[in-house]
């Protein structure tokens, strides 16, 4: 099966179609689970703590309990990441109808030759009983 339609079509590829599948992809890493974990201990950490800021820039319990700031960036990130994966599992189902389409045609092309074949053997065999 030739493959140029499909290097073809990741030719095609937009920035923004290269950046929603390099976000897909890091977004359904391992790594991703750690920062964010690390990331809301953090956060957690640094508003639940009784005494001062470890930051001096940041004020005491800037995002209390039950933490709406990081709900609000949490829930957006949600929103964001999940029309990433939309438009990466779009390009996926193109790519996949295009795998379809040449699987199609190759396998067409090889039952016309199956066919021809069969025919010039249906001839040899005639042949070869005529004799």
């Amino acid at each position: 099966m030739t493959q140029e339609p499909i290097d073809k079509y990741r030719k095609q590829l937009g920035l923004q179609d290269k950046a929603a599948d390099t976000i897909t992809a890091f977004s359904g890493s391992m790594l991703f689970v750690y920062i964010h974990s690390i990331l809301f201990f953090v956060w957690i950490v640094l508003n639940v703590s009784a005494t001062e800021s470890w930051i001096p820039f940041l004020p005491h319990n800037f995002d209390p309990f039950p933490f709406g700031l990081l709900t609000m960036a949490v829930s957006l990130e949600a929103i964001f990441l999940a029309t990433f994966v939309l438009i990466s599992q779009n390009r996926q189902a193109e790519k996949a109808d295009l795998r379809a389409e040449l699987d199609y045609k190759v396998n067409v092309k090889a039952e016309r030759e199956v066919e021809e074949i069969q025919t010039k053997l249906n001839e040899i065999l005639t042949q070869i009983n005529k004799k």
